[in-house]
């Protein structure tokens, strides 16, 4: 057998600390990935837990509805935050009639409506479709108005008042 005493290749002792060398900075990159993961997942189930408890108390009720009959008919609905909750906010409302077309209410959305504070929607038609919401009481069939929290929305499909 011949001694080759020139091997090629690395001291056993240098595969060591490089293996090791390379194993921290593995971890240290997994590590960093993982706390990131973590702070937004954190920060996310907080703000939608405060959502959620805020949203417990709400509560959204249309007290009256007025139509203005006329050639368009324009309808008025009186919006209250009946519920516990601050800062909540009127994402939509819309007014049907009896023949299906729907009207957006005007200056939505609303925000920072507070408890105990009222509102008026106002819906017009759109004079450029020939589209009117009413001209007569019973062509009027319901306003729905939406809510952030989710399932807290108010709906009025009683008589409304007509002028």
């Amino acid at each position: 057998m011949k001694n080759d005493t020139h091997s090629k290749g690395i001291s056993p002792l240098l595969a060591a600390v490089l293996l090791i060398a390379v194993t921290v900075a593995i971890a240290t990159l997994v590590m960093g990935w993982l706390t990131t993961i973590t702070r937004t997942t954190q920060v996310t189930v907080s703000n939608r837990t405060a959502e959620a408890t805020d949203c417990s108390s709400a509560s959204v009720v249309i007290d009256e509805v007025y139509l203005d009959i006329g050639f368009n008919g324009t309808v008025r609905a009186i919006v209250r935050n009946a519920g516990l909750a601050d800062n909540m906010q009127l994402t939509s409302a819309q007014v049907y009639n009896r023949t299906g077309s729907n009207f957006s209410g005007s200056s939505m959305p609303i925000t920072n409506f507070n408890r105990g504070n009222v509102t008026t929607i106002t819906f017009t038609a759109n004079t450029a479709t020939d589209t009117t919401i009413a001209t007569v009481c019973s062509d009027f069939s319901r306003v729905l108005v939406t809510t952030n929290c989710g399932g807290v929305s108010a709906e009025f499909d009683r008589t409304p008042r007509c002028y």
